[in-house]
């Protein structure tokens, strides 16, 4: 029997419920029943259709939360400021590419249980445009005082900084053997080799 959960706000209860779908549906995909559902989220089955009108409405909101970005944004505010500015920037790729995979991981396997994972559009949701540029401003104050070094503004760096990032952990590009440091050494110093101290280029 499943324990009684405690009482609830009805938007904590919607987060809830949704966050302890989110993995089940990574693991089986829109096999998943509202029973494994309810059994992970510690409520009763009919709780779940009080909250939500049928299980394609729980899916599609579990999608709408994946492309969230307040946990991304918080941390990457949370990187250490004191450090080195490569280490730092490798940090924040390192959590973008987390972020990254976890919604790739979903759209594979709600793809091939046969309804492909729709990402919410600009014009749907105007928020998603603003999440965006939280997440530049976060990548920008992680460069700081250190922008006086970049022959580009920040801004520009970390915008192609973010298209290396997206392509390393793409399914479809193959760019798995990517590290954070690897990307971020391409964007900070180029590809060119370097000359020997006191040799030829």
């Amino acid at each position: 029997m499943t324990p009684r959960a405690p009482a609830m706000a009805p938007d904590d209860r919607r987060a809830a419920i949704i966050a302890s779908t989110v993995p089940l549906l990574r693991d089986k995909g829109r096999a998943v029943s509202t029973k494994e559902i309810a059994r992970a989220a510690g409520v009763a089955e009919g709780t779940i259709f009080r909250v939500f009108e049928s299980k394609d409405e729980l899916v599609e909101a579990c999608v709408h939360d994946a492309f969230q970005t307040e946990v991304l944004v918080a941390r990457l505010l949370e990187i250490d400021v004191a450090l080195p500015l490569r280490e730092r920037l490798a940090a924040a790729v390192s959590t973008m590419q987390g972020y990254l995979r976890d919604i790739f991981s979903l759209m594979s396997v709600l793809q091939a249980s046969g309804r492909p994972m729709r990402p919410p559009h600009k014009g749907q949701d105007p928020r998603r445009e603003q999440a965006n540029t939280a997440v530049d401003q976060a990548f920008v104050a992680l460069v700081g005082a250190d922008a006086d070094q970049l022959r580009l503004p920040a801004t520009e760096v970390v915008n192609y900084l973010r298209m290396l990032t997206l392509s390393s952990v793409h399914p479809m590009l193959h760019h798995g053997d990517s590290t954070p440091q690897d990307l971020v050494d391409v964007i900070l110093e180029g590809a060119l080799r370097r000359p020997e101290p006191g040799g030829k280029k």
